[in-house]
């Protein structure tokens, strides 16, 4: 179930806040209901009208798309000061994705109606999400190549090299079996690609804990072979 926070809990403002300008910025938190979801709360279900922009400002969530019977295919996973639904908020209508909270995440929403009205008053905002939605096109086009050029062990040090922290762990709060999704790979595949990273002597791997005690060398396997 959602819970309602405080708007004081935001903390610092969302990068896609910062792109719009202050003043769209300060309308749009006006209008923007905070919240936060437990994991596998159902934040926006499949084939439902968007009402609203989500703007998530910690946590992680999943894009997935129900198929036949109970099936559903992970699209992405978004995590902190991203955005989603932006597409489907401009263009209206049923969307066939839907979102799911892989862990307990806070996010913004903005109710549609009022996207639309600040927009038309805003052009800053205009040019922000024009600007957000093609850099998520281009984050679906690499990973399209990315899942037709590149093995398995290859796209999973690449996706421990984008979630690696300062500190040398790497961020992975989802359920592995989203990550394996995420990927284009089985929970199996997926764990037998890490332990053949820690042969490689590239991870450490402690139960969920992993760490990179070599980051430089963990981005060279992630280019083996690929773009």
């Amino acid at each position: 179930m959602q819970e309602m926070i405080a708007a004081p809990a935001l903390g610092a403002v969302h990068p896609f806040l910062s792109a719009a300008g202050p003043t769209a910025a300060q309308a749009l938190l006006a209008a923007a209901r905070p919240f936060a979801a437990p994991r596998r709360d159902v934040i926006f279900a499949p084939e439902r009208e968007a009402e609203a922009l989500y703007l998530l400002l910690e946590g992680s969530v999943g894009l997935s798309m129900q198929g036949a019977g109970e099936s559903r295919g992970l699209l992405e996973i978004i995590g902190p000061d991203d955005c989603f639904l932006m597409p489907a908020v401009i263009l209206g209508g049923a969307w066939p994705f839907g979102a799911e909270a892989l862990a307990p995440s806070r996010l913004l929403r903005i109710p549609a109606e009022a996207f639309h009205g600040i927009m038309v008053e805003e052009p800053r905002l205009a040019e922000a999400s024009l600007t957000q939605m093609a850099r998520q096109w281009r984050g679906l086009a690499d990973q399209l190549t990315e899942l037709k050029m590149t093995k398995a062990s290859e796209r999973v040090a690449h996706f421990l090299t984008e979630r690696l922290l300062p500190s040398g762990r790497v961020a992975m709060p989802e359920p592995r079996a989203a990550i394996a999704a995420r990927l284009g790979m089985t929970p199996e595949s997926l764990s037998r690609a890490m332990h053949g990273l820690e042969a490689a002597g590239l991870v450490r791997l402690q139960g969920r804990r992993v760490e990179v005690p070599d980051a430089k060398a963990l981005s060279g396997a992630a280019r083996a072979s690929g773009p």
